[in-house]
């Protein structure tokens, strides 16, 4: 069996030349060949020098095809047999890598590997290098018409949320397959991504973002008082806690009163999506939640669970329950996303400018996610701003004066000065152009 590694020889060891370009070795045969720029030994696993010559043949049969675009016929028929289930499972061997072969977090990992596992239902068998963008749409027909079945749960799963929200799953499914490409591509197990320049289903206007589930003021205290109201103050706590620092939800799932720096008048986080500011400054309206969650409090962590004080409360609970107070206080969806742009709006309408708000709640994006997904002006603020704009000069007691250009009040100039002043002008514009 040849080994088609090349083998590098010991500084001390001895070859016997037996013909152009072979060497002779403790009974082996190699070839003098050249990899990827580099002379060195390959080794022919024979000692008859017939075959080693049809090796060496081999070998430079391949390089020159390499060289000249054309592949070996067995990399084409091995590429040509390639499933996509192997290469989903190669992807899942790597760690799901980044572009650049980095680590992803565990909540990546384990939402691709969701998605890949409904790109394996309807792609599995087919191969890989016969996939096209076309396929993409008939995927795409599949999943909205109930074609994937949970492994689960042994039923047929249809996406029963808005349009925008189906097709923005079906682009991160295909997305995460386009990464199993590309890994692909990187190995040389394919020539070319298949997806690549794939378009996306949904479009960007279409996309919901967390301002248009955000509460106003009045709706907040609203949600609290119904709340309160129930006997569900600690569902309440969360609600404000979420609006009054800015924390995502899985942020503040985990805090408990360590975290507390009563002297400092801070809360220390740590931030998800490798976030940045690892704290979160103590307002007077989080001061006093903190203080009457502390009264109340029965369990290390800040939210609990009310079935195990050891564990955090659950998010979807939470959101139920935050569904439910919508409803029945008459107000627009509202969701625990939604309360961190509630905290981003009330900062801009304080006067602080989009790049602190994004330091504050710990966005390394900059202030440009402030004004396109996080930010927004309520219009009883936009209008109250509106009513300072004033397009007149007004004079010393305060009167409203005409303004200061008007032919009354402009100054005049002699012909002299006239002249003197723009002689220089015009002989230094000729001077410029003659040059």
């Amino acid at each position: 069996m040849n080994e088609e590694h090349p083998i590098e020889p010991r500084p001390d060891a001895q070859f016997e030349r037996i013909g152009d370009s072979l060497y002779r070795r403790g009974g082996v045969i190699y070839a003098r060949v050249r990899v990827n720029g580099k002379r060195t030994y390959r080794s022919t696993n024979t000692n008859n020098p017939t075959e080693a010559r049809q090796w060496l043949r081999k070998w430079k049969t391949e390089r020159f095809l390499l060289q000249s675009g054309i592949e070996p016929q067995g990399v084409v028929l091995h590429r040509a047999r390639v499933t996509l289930a192997q290469l989903i499972d190669d992807y899942l061997v790597a760690g799901c890598p980044t572009k650049t072969m980095g680590q992803k977090s565990p909540a990546t990992i384990a939402r691709e590997k969701q998605f890949l596992g409904i790109c394996r239902a309807y792609f599995g068998t087919m191969p890989a290098a016969a996939v096209t963008v076309g396929d993409c749409d008939k995927y795409r027909d599949w999943r909205q018409s109930g074609g994937y079945v949970s492994a689960e749960t042994g039923k047929r799963t249809v996406n029963r949320t808005r349009k925008w929200s189906r097709l923005r799953t079906i682009d991160m499914e295909l997305q995460v397959l386009s990464n199993v490409f590309r890994l692909a591509v990187r190995r040389a197990v394919l020539k070319v991504n298949p997806l690549s320049g794939r378009g996306h289903y949904s479009a960007a206007s279409q996309v919901r973002h967390c301002r248009e589930v955000a509460p106003t003021p009045d709706g907040l205290h609203k949600i609290e008082y119904w709340l309160r109201g129930r006997g569900e103050d600690e569902v309440a706590d969360l609600a404000c806690f979420l609006a009054y620092s800015g924390l995502r939800i899985g942020e503040a799932q985990r805090l408990d009163w360590e975290c507390v720096d009563w002297a400092e008048k801070l809360l220390h986080v740590k931030r998800e999506k490798r976030g940045i500011m690892p704290w979160v400054p103590m307002t007077a309206d989080l001061a006093a939640l903190l203080q009457q969650m502390k009264a109340r409090a029965c369990s290390h962590l800040l939210f609990p669970s009310p079935f195990d004080p050891n564990t955090p409360r659950e998010r979807t609970a939470f959101g139920n329950r935050l569904r439910k107070a919508c409803k029945a206080v008459g107000i627009g969806h509202v969701t625990a996303h939604g309360l961190r742009s509630y905290f981003v709006t009330q900062c801009r309408q304080s006067g602080l400018t989009d790049s602190e708000v994004a330091m504050l709640i710990g966005d390394k994006t900059g202030p440009a996610i402030i004004a396109s997904t996080y930010g927004d002006l309520r219009p009883d603020h936009l209008l109250a701003q509106a009513r300072r704009i004033r397009f007149k000069a007004s004079g010393n007691n305060g009167a409203e004066s005409s303004p200061g250009c008007s032919p009354d009040s402009m100054p005049t100039l002699s012909k002299t000065d006239v002249t003197s002043t723009s002689l220089p002008k015009t002989h230094a514009v000729s001077e410029r152009a003659a040059a």
